[in-house]
This record gives C-alpha cells, sequence and structure tokens, in this order.
C-alpha cells in the first residue's frame, strides 16, 4: 500500500514478471470488484469474435481444398497438361451451354451434391484442426 494514500493503490499483482512490475501500482475501485475487471460483455464479444474468425479460417481452407480437387480432377483428364486441361473444360462448358435448361439445372444439382460429398470428405480429413478450434485458448490478453 501507498503510505500517502492508505487503501486508494495496491500492488499490480497480475502483471509483470518475477521482480518486475511495469507499472507499481493500479487503481482500487471504491466498489470491489467492480471496476477491477474488465466488463464481462466485452470479454464474451471478443472471444467470440475469435473463435468466428477461426472458424470462418477452417471453413475457408477446407473450401479451398474442396475447389482444389476439381481443379487436380480436371488435371488428371488432361493427362496433367495445360492443354489437356483448358480442352476438357472448354468441353465441359460448350456442352453445357448448348444443353436444355432442364439439363442445366440436373447438372448443377448434381454438381452442388458432388461438391458437399468431397466438402464433407475434407473436413473429416481436417477434424483435427476443427476440434483445436473448439478448444483453443484464446491468445493472451494485452489489456
Amino acid at each position: 500500500m501507498n503510505a500517502l494514500l492508505p487503501g486508494r493503490l495496491q500492488k499490480a499483482s497480475r502483471i509483470g514478471g518475477a521482480g518486475i512490475i511495469p507499472l507499481a501500482a493500479e487503481a482500487v475501485s471504491r466498489q470491489k470488484g467492480v471496476g477491477a475487471q474488465p466488463l464481462p460483455v466485452r470479454r464474451i464479444v471478443a472471444d467470440l469474435c475469435y473463435f468466428a474468425l477461426r472458424l470462418a479460417g477452417w471453413l475457408s481452407l477446407t473450401a479451398l481444398a474442396t475447389f482444389g480437387l476439381y481443379a487436380v480432377f480436371f488435371m488428371a483428364l488432361g493427362a496433367f497438361t495445360a492443354e489437356g486441361f483448358f480442352a476438357h473444360l472448354a468441353n465441359l462448358s460448350t456442352r453445357f451451354g448448348d444443353a436444355e435448361p432442364a439439363r442445366q439445372a440436373l447438372f448443377v444439382r448434381q454438381l452442388a451434391v458432388a461438391t458437399l460429398v468431397l466438402f464433407l470428405t475434407v473436413s473429416v480429413a481436417r477434424y483435427r484442426s476443427l476440434a483445436a478450434v473448439f478448444s483453443a485458448d484464446p491468445a493472451p490478453r494485452k489489456d
């Protein structure tokens, strides 16, 4: 305690390491516990934002891996050459454009189902990183 202001200041015990205290004293609230801790709503919102960013990153990487499987598929069809790759894509786009609207809708639905299956397959392969999103402690706070 400070000899000049008893009860108003106390040592900053939660900050610093062994023997080094960046701030020698911090104010103590007159109402016990009200001003000493950060607002719980702010902490909850910060944790939710952190979780949302990690989940969005996981989802975007999984989606990119799924679309990468399509690229590998067309590369394999084209014998892993650029000419074969673009020839198969041109063939697909020409046939899709010439098809009737009902056939186009059927193809789009089949493509959506195939994409969903591939996404779930990639998700199963990446389940450990998803578990890390749910169980990881947030980064140390600086406030």
